[in-house]
């Protein structure tokens, strides 16, 4: 936990008092005293300090004083083949670490049907690794996060509901395009980013990304698993935006 993150609610009193992991966290991996100063933060609100008042067995209490304004998130909208439960919380956590605006989890024809019906997909269970993600890269955006179960579907909504000035689907095929070439250096759009299932996206499903103005692009010679891909794609496009005037 990198940053201890306050819900808007919570932080309307002078005193927060906290009960849950987050006081287990500062107690036993901290090992906070009162006095100690906390980076923290409120849920998409700003970032500062937080001092612990009293601390003890069953609670920590805190106060917490704002120092700087929200950090803005990485304008990318990921668009995600369901993957395996186990590596699905990974992925959220690092897309959220990394501050993606927004995450559409979508089907796919390789992905097991079983999966739909994972507890990890639960809302309870994605705001948790969506929270965990945030604490760990020190931000407070906490991505919007929605189940697709029909991929076509939200395609052709995708296009009207959240268009983005670049849509780019990865995928290790035959005259994709390399992400900088569609996503030049230095470029400050928004993009949304569709990464496929274990085994990718089938022929059909690639030609209906075209179909929509999609565009296939490849991250690299190696073909990668899913929460490697997603971690290499949106660490690509942070670094080309990055590279804005360098050249």
């Amino acid at each position: 936990m990198n940053l201890l993150l306050f819900e808007p609610a919570e932080t309307a009193a002078d005193v927060i008092v906290v009960r849950d992991r987050r006081a287990r966290h500062i107690r036993e991996v901290l090992r906070a005293v009162a006095g100690a100063r906390l980076r923290a933060g409120i849920v998409r609100g700003p970032i500062g300090a937080a001092e612990v008042v009293a601390i003890d067995d069953d609670a920590v209490a805190l106060r917490f004083t704002p120092e700087a304004e929200p950090p803005a998130p990485l304008p990318i909208d990921l668009v995600l083949a369901v993957p395996r439960p186990k590596v699905l919380r990974r992925v959220v956590q690092a897309a959220a670490a990394i501050g993606v605006r927004r995450i559409d989890l979508v089907n796919a024809w390789r992905v097991d049907k079983s999966y739909f019906g994972s507890a990890r997909l639960a809302e309870g269970s994605l705001a948790e690794d969506v929270r965990l993600g945030a604490e760990q890269g020190a931000t407070t955006w906490l991505p919007a996060i929605e189940i697709h179960p029909r991929l076509m579907p939200f395609l052709d909504a995708h296009a009207t509901a959240r268009p983005a000035r670049h849509t780019l689907c990865a995928h290790a095929r035959a005259g994709a395009v390399e992400l900088e070439r569609a996503y030049a250096p230095g470029t400050r759009d928004d993009a949304a980013l569709a990464i496929g299932p274990e085994g990718g996206w089938i022929e059909r499903e690639l030609d209906s990304f075209v179909a929509r103005g999609w565009s296939i692009v490849s991250l690299g010679a190696p073909i990668l698993r899913v929460e490697a891909a997603v971690v290499s794609a949106l660490a690509q496009l942070a670094l080309l935006r990055r590279l804005a005037g360098t050249s």
